[in-house]
């Protein structure tokens, strides 16, 4: 089970699977700087989809854009806590939290998709 705080850190700054891949090599090389180019070739992904990852990442203060990089750097000691506590249930049972990512996606998609609904007088 995962508890509803790391339900929301999940729902806010994790749109993939891939995302939440890219924020753990991070977080294990946390003393490293990473250019895009070295995040685009460790991960064999596509410049946008890094380039847009980093930003939801910047954004959520989980990693830090420094001068000639980005590194993780939590902006609170409970991000990082709760960084830890899913990386143990990733590794543990990680259907669980693809499961989880997957459905905070789809709900997303739903509630887009609720907007075009036309509604009945």
């Amino acid at each position: 089970m995962i508890r509803p705080e790391v339900l929301e850190f999940i729902r806010g700054a994790l749109k993939t699977v891939w995302a939440l891949e890219l924020l753990l090599i991070m977080r294990r090389r946390r003393a490293q700087l990473w250019s895009i180019d070295a995040l685009v070739s460790e991960l064999r992904g596509s410049r946008n989809i890094v380039n847009e990852a980093i930003a939801t990442f910047v954004q959520a203060g989980l990693v830090r854009e420094e001068k000639d990089g980005f590194c993780y750097g939590p902006a609170s000691p409970r991000s990082d806590q709760i960084m830890e506590e899913l990386e143990a249930i990733y590794s543990e049972r990680p259907n669980l939290v693809i499961n989880a990512i997957m459905s905070a996606q789809n709900d997303k998609l739903q509630n887009f998709a609720n907007a075009f609904r036309l509604k009945r007088d």
